[in-house]
């Protein structure tokens, strides 16, 4: 799983200062909270740790969601300033060599706010550009097919002149293009 986010969405109900549950659905798909749910829908195992990328996070909140995010097997690239700070490559690369297919989770707050403003959250500085998201989503798709994608929190309310959504049109204009080459 690849899961491109302005924040890590990896509290739960203990750690979570506002119990807001979109804030938990990473933790939940790997296990750490409501169970009873996440088997409810399909009966899967959740998704071990070391078979997800996180990129883009910049924002963690409260402090017990970083510390446990550090202590995860979880593969974290963080973004700073417009950039990443470490080596998305090597963790695709990873996890390319333990799946056969990955699952694409995009919140448009991965983006910086001047690309995609019309997000749900207040609006976090220093995410990715379209090209960078156009970027990951290739080298995602050159390492692995995308069995399936998200495209989260689009909130139009937000987005004033469609920037989001010309955005999100770019985006799922080139899944297509990756799934009708699959």
């Amino acid at each position: 799983m690849v899961w491109a986010d302005a924040h890590a969405d990896f509290n739960t109900p203990q750690s979570s200062a506002s119990g807001f549950f979109p804030g938990m659905s990473l933790a939940t798909v790997t296990g750490h909270c409501h169970r009873q749910l996440w088997a409810s829908l399909g009966g899967r195992p959740p998704i071990p740790e070391e078979l997800v990328v996180l990129a883009g996070v910049r924002s963690l909140s409260p402090e017990a969601e970083a510390r446990r995010l550090a202590g995860s097997a979880i593969h974290v690239v963080p973004w700073k300033n417009g950039r990443p700070d470490g080596d998305l490559a090597a963790a695709l690369d990873e996890l390319a060599s333990h799946a056969d297919q990955v699952y694409l989770h995009i919140d448009n707050d991965a983006f910086d706010p001047q690309t995609a403003p019309g997000v749900v959250d207040e609006p976090v500085p220093g995410g990715l550009s379209l090209a960078q998201m156009q970027d990951l989503i290739r080298a995602v798709a050159a390492r692995l097919p995308i069995a399936a994608a998200t495209i989260a929190t689009y909130t139009p309310a937000n987005d004033h002149q469609a920037q989001a959504l010309d955005a999100d049109i770019r985006i799922i204009e080139l899944l297509a293009e990756h799934a009708a080459q699959s």
